[in-house]
């Protein structure tokens, strides 16, 4: 059951107003998007008409703080199938990018924009790549990509991302790696995770 004594009413009009969050209120919960979805096979867990049906509830720290949201593969498959052409991926990349503004990302986004800043791609080129690009006859690289930190610096993402959450975190902010299906919940507290599952 959702407990909606915490929704936050102007919750799904933010998202409304993100680029890519159109259509938002098109949705009438039909599950094509979560039966599209080639991650459910993985973890079944990962459910993109529950976001968005929690997001139309206004249910705020339980959608942003999951780590579910980040399981997206970007395939369009939710996109084609949606009776009401409901950009899904779109919508979903909305609520993403809403996240990052409050604080919200994953360790491991974090950890390739530090790559991103500092490298301007996500691997190092080590001098063996040089030299294998060069016995190929391939023409040289640059190690690093210093306009890559420029345009991280223009859009301060860095900023966004380094903030901390404007909420109290809920139980789904463990990060996705350490959330296993073998983690029984403590008996009589019902936590964000299971009210996801459930719904």
């Amino acid at each position: 059951m959702i407990e909606l004594k915490n929704a936050d009413p102007n919750f799904k009009w933010e998202i409304i107003k993100k680029e890519g969050g159109e259509g938002l209120l098109k949705c009438f919960g039909c599950s094509d998007c979560a039966a599209s979805c080639p991650v459910r096979y993985f973890d079944e867990r990962y459910n993109p008409r529950k976001i968005i049906r929690l997001t139309l509830l206004g249910m705020k720290n339980e959608v942003l703080s999951s780590p579910f949201l980040w399981f997206c593969a970007h395939c369009h498959a939710c996109t084609e199938r949606c009776p009401q052409g409901i950009m899904v991926a779109d919508l979903i990349n909305a609520i993403k990018n809403y996240a990052v503004e409050q604080g919200y990302c994953p360790e491991g986004y974090k950890l390739q924009l530090d790559l991103l800043k500092r490298l301007g791609r996500l691997y190092e080129v080590e001098d063996f790549d040089l030299k294998k690009r060069q016995r190929l006859g391939l023409p040289p690289i640059d190690k690093t990509i210093p306009e890559v930190a420029k345009i991280l610096e223009y859009t301060e993402i860095i900023k966004h991302v380094n903030s901390k959450p404007q909420a109290q975190p809920s139980t789904f902010q463990k990060s996705a790696g350490q959330i296993t299906k073998t983690q029984n919940p403590k008996p009589n507290d019902p936590s964000s995770q299971e009210k996801m599952e459930k719904e």
